[in-house]
C-alpha cells in the first residue's frame, strides 16, 4: 500500500507548498491538487502552473492532479503542460484525467454543459491523444470532438510515459480505464457531495463493499479487451472517511486494511481534511495536526 495527500489549490500558495514539502518528509509517496477553475470556495489557482511551482520545492514526492477535467483544454495543450512538468520534476508526475461533471463551470469558458454521454466520449478521446503525445510520438486522429493533425511534443523524463490515472465509475468510463489507464481512482464509495455532512457519511464497510464493486466492473472491462487488471493500479481519494484514520492508530489500521483487502494500491487523504478546507476554511487544531503527524511517521514514514 502506497499513501498521498490531496490538497485544494486555495490561496495562499505558500500553505500548499507548505503541505506537500511536509507530506515529502513524512514519507508519503504522492501528493495532488484539484482542477476546479473558478469554482467558488475550493479552488483558486490553475493546477498544472501550481504543480510547476511545487515541483521545483520538492525532490521526491510524485505529483499530480485529482483530477485534471476534460471541460477546460484541449488534450494537446494538457500533454504540452504535463510533459513540462514530468521534466521540472525530473519525472515525478501523474496525470489524473477525469470527465469533468458538476459543478464545472462551463459558462465561464463559453460552452453549454455537456451531457454525461458526451462527457464520456470525450473523456476517451482525450485519452487516446494523451496516450500518444505524452510518449513524444506524432499524433494525427479523427474525432468527433478533437480532431488533430501534426501534433507532437518533446520527449517525457519517465518512459515510455507519464502515467494516466483515470478517475471513473460508470460502465463507459470504466472502458476508457481498461483502454488506457495506468491506474484508476474512485472516492472509495462516499457519495458526494452527501457525504460532507458528518451525519450522513456511510460507514467503512458499506463503502469498501460498493469500491470493490467498482473494481469488478474494471475487471469486466479489461476482461473485454484481453488486458490484464492486475496492471492497472487502483487508488482511492479518501472522501469524508468514516471513521477518520488519523483519529488513532488502530482507526488508521482499520481504514486501511479494508481497502488493502480488495486489493486498492493507493490511498490518498485530504490534507487538511476536507471539513476544513471545503467551503468556509477553518484552521486545523494543533492536538489534529500532531496527531496526524505521528501516525504518519509511524505508518507512512516507517515503512
Amino acid at each position: 500500500m502506497q499513501f498521498g495527500v490531496f490538497t485544494f489549490s486555495r490561496a495562499p500558495y505558500e500553505g500548499i507548498a507548505q503541505t506537500f514539502k511536509q507530506a515529502e518528509a513524512l514519507g508519503f509517496e504522492s501528493a495532488w491538487v484539484n482542477d476546479d477553475l473558478m469554482v467558488p470556495d475550493y479552488s483558486d489557482f490553475e493546477p498544472w502552473t501550481l504543480l510547476a511551482a511545487v515541483a521545483r520545492e520538492t525532490t521526491r514526492i510524485r505529483l499530480g492532479t485529482m483530477v485534471t477535467a476534460i471541460t477546460f483544454r484541449h488534450p494537446s495543450l494538457l500533454a504540452a503542460q504535463a510533459l513540462t512538468v514530468d521534466h521540472l520534476s525530473d519525472g515525478r508526475v501523474s496525470v489524473g484525467l477525469g470527465s469533468g461533471g458538476p459543478p464545472h463551470p462551463y459558462a465561464a469558458f463559453g460552452h453549454e454543459e455537456w451531457p454525461p454521454r458526451e462527457r464520456v466520449g470525450r473523456l476517451e478521446e482525450q485519452a487516446a491523444i494523451l496516450d500518444g503525445l505524452l510518449r513524444g510520438e506524432a499524433v494525427a486522429r479523427d474525432g468527433m470532438h478533437y480532431p488533430v493533425r501534426d501534433a507532437r511534443l518533446t520527449t517525457p523524463v519517465q518512459r515510455p510515459r507519464p502515467p494516466l490515472v483515470i478517475a471513473a465509475h460508470g460502465p463507459r468510463a470504466m472502458r476508457v480505464v481498461a483502454r488506457y489507464g495506468d491506474g484508476w481512482n474512485t472516492l472509495g464509495g462516499q457519495p458526494f457531495p452527501e457525504g460532507l455532512d458528518p451525519a450522513r457519511r456511510l460507514p467503512l464497510a458499506e463503502v469498501a463493499a460498493t469500491t470493490r464493486e467498482l473494481g469488478e466492473q474494471l475487471d469486466a472491462a479489461c476482461a473485454e479487451i484481453g488486458r490484464d487488471p492486475t496492471t492497472i493500479r487502483r487508488s482511492v481519494l479518501a472522501l469524508a472517511p468514516n471513521p477518520d484514520p488519523f483519529a488513532s492508530l488502530d482507526a488508521f489500521d482499520a481504514y486501511v486494511g479494508a481497502y488493502a483487502a480488495i486489493g486498492i494500491g493507493e490511498i490518498i487523504f485530504y490534507w487538511p481534511p476536507v471539513e476544513h478546507a471545503y467551503g468556509e476554511r477553518s484552521p486545523v487544531s494543533a492536538e489534529a495536526q500532531a496527531r496526524y503527524e505521528r501516525i504518519a511517521a509511524e505508518r507512512v514514514g516507517s515503512r
